[in-house]
């Protein structure tokens, strides 16, 4: 019975070791997406980061990424309750070594007071959609890129965000909570949509988990992502749903 015990507890403690370099892990899973709208040669590179919680942006993604990347995007739950502001800041301004940030709140990001993270994003010249959209000009494309408040507030306000978007633009959607992809997609034809919150689950059992886990699906000239997320929530633990993040290039037609 003892020799029993004594395996148990080095398999458990096995087990958690490992869930934990799960959870601190850094995958860098690439996407890619033909877009009708843009021309041949063309390309637009989005490094998409979502839930980081408490965890520090390692300097190693960072560098790997220079170069590579158009703009960043921010799905919500960039910070929580109890994260240092110093650490918060230092992410967004390692992130903003890669090009221009955007960001859309999640359901934890208020906990700091929404008023003073909205100092820090303006501080470091972080663009916040909340309920809008702006335009970015790539050489012969007009990537939109639009984002709602997070859907806990209950402010999302999902025409107003759309109001915007014109014909022959290639639209990016941006929420946290992938609950409202269809939402998006009965107003307007989102080229791609991207969410996060999920966490795929966190700690699956097999197929089994709380929630599905991260996909990137594919459709006709369209994609849906939604991200396992680089951080975590409640305890520091994965099993089954990788840490990620994503970079994901449109490109025109060959």
């Amino acid at each position: 019975m003892t020799y029993i015990i004594i395996l148990f507890i080095i398999f458990s403690a096995t087990l958690m070791f490992y869930m934990r370099f799960l959870a601190f892990q850094t995958n860098v899973i690439k996407h890619s997406l033909q877009i009708e709208e843009m021309k041949d040669g063309e390309q637009f590179n989005i490094f998409f980061i979502s839930d980081i919680h408490r965890r520090q942006i390692p300097e190693k993604l960072i560098h790997s990424l220079v170069g590579e990347v158009d703009i960043v995007v921010i799905g919500g739950d960039l910070t929580e309750k109890g994260v240092p502001q110093e650490r918060t800041e230092n992410n967004i301004v390692d992130l903003s070594k890669l090009g221009p940030v955007y960001y859309v709140y999640g359901n934890n990001d208020r906990e700091i007071g929404e008023e003073h993270l909205n100092s820090i994003l303006e501080k470091n010249d972080v663009v916040i959609l909340n309920n809008t959209s702006l335009a970015i000009h790539n050489n012969h494309s007009v990537i939109r890129l639009v984002g709602i408040n997070d859907g806990f507030s209950g402010r999302v306000r999902i025409y107003d965000a759309f109001q915007e978007v014109s014909e022959n633009e290639v639209v990016v959607f941006v929420c946290h909570a992938p609950a409202f992809f269809n939402n998006a997609k009965k107003v307007a034809k989102p080229h791609l949509l991207m969410a996060g919150h999920l966490h795929g689950g966190q700690i699956r059992l097999g197929p089994i988990g709380i929630y599905e886990k991260g996909t990137f699906r594919v459709k006709e000239n369209s994609a849906e992502l939604v991200s396992n997320g680089f951080g975590t929530t409640g305890i520091h633990l994965r099993l089954g749903a990788k840490s990620e993040c994503h970079l994901i290039t449109l490109f025109g037609k060959q």
